[in-house]
């Protein structure tokens, strides 16, 4: 994923749905502070406002992509099971979704964040589980760091992961980044990416993103460990930079759960995309 300034962040306003978590504020990251989400509460109502935030509009979103993101019940709720359920559809004026943040309410510096995800397969479709730097809105993309903890694509058989940060002194860069691919077990350097921007990842092969996986990343000062059902699978060594590459990941960060429909990468939706489709999250988890 990547971010797009145009975005607009709106806190919910229902209820606080009973969730366990400790309280914590922006300043988190003075001293990093547990929080999770089970998402237990009433079938069809929001998720707990405590919180989450959502992004809603439309406009690209910095990829071309077609959805218009909502805070309706109709794009986001809980399903009365212990899950929240954010569901893309086109009832014939386009197409709408969700992308739900906890910037303001919940960040971390350091530490482990996981997430027990279900991930839509589908022509067009790309769900994410990520992190944006939480001065996003201070010094844009890249210098605010990203961390791509799943993202799945169209009907594939994998999911990506990686980081996103700045070379020299950065920039809002536009063009694709090449990648240094760890494809289990096969490593496959590949150029890093131009216009301020560099891009280090991996993909998660042989797996059906649709069933249940846990994802997540185990973030330190001086390396960042992905997670998948709770083994570690690849990890970016701030030693391991090149010459110009910026390490920007120490610095409060926030999680972002989002389905987003057509765009520059999984391409366009057609008449075999599942109208709706559901990402399905069973729970979220920080610990310091």
């Amino acid at each position: 994923m990547y971010f797009l300034r145009r975005a607009i962040v709106t806190a919910l306003t229902v209820g606080s749905i009973g969730a366990a978590m400790a309280t914590a504020g922006p300043t988190a990251h003075a001293a990093d502070t547990a929080f999770s989400d089970e998402f237990v509460g009433a079938a069809g109502s929001a998720p707990n406002s405590a919180l989450w935030n959502y992004e809603t509009g439309g406009g690209g979103w910095g990829n071309d992509e077609k959805q218009t993101y909502t805070s309706s019940r109709e794009n986001s709720r809980l399903d009365g099971s212990g899950h929240l359920v954010i569901e893309a559809k086109n009832s014939g004026g386009g197409w709408t979704s969700a992308r739900l943040n906890t910037k303001g309410k919940r960040e971390f510096t350091y530490g482990t964040i996981s997430a027990r995800l279900s991930l839509p397969g589908g022509a067009g479709l790309h769900s994410g589980f990520w992190l944006l730097g939480a001065d996003i809105w201070e010094v844009g993309f890249p210098k605010a760091g990203e961390i791509d903890i799943a993202e799945h694509i169209n009907n594939s058989d994998f999911v990506h992961i990686g980081v996103h940060g700045p070379t020299g002194s950065g920039g809002f860069g536009s063009a694709d980044a090449g990648s240094l691919r760890d494809i289990l077990p096969d490593a496959i350097p590949l150029p890093d990416g131009a216009n301020g921007k560099y891009q280090r990842g991996s993909d998660i092969l042989g797996i059906d993103p649709t069933d249940f996986h846990t994802y997540g990343v185990r973030k330190t000062a001086t390396s960042i460990t992905f997670l998948f059902d709770g083994r570690s699978v690849y990890t970016v060594n701030r030693a391991d930079l090149s010459a110009g590459q910026r390490w920007v990941f120490d610095k409060p960060m926030y999680p972002i759960l989002n389905l987003a429909v057509g765009g520059v990468w999984p391409g366009p939706t057609n008449s075999s995309t599942p109208n709706p489709a559901t990402m399905k999250v069973d729970w979220l988890r920080y610990t310091p």
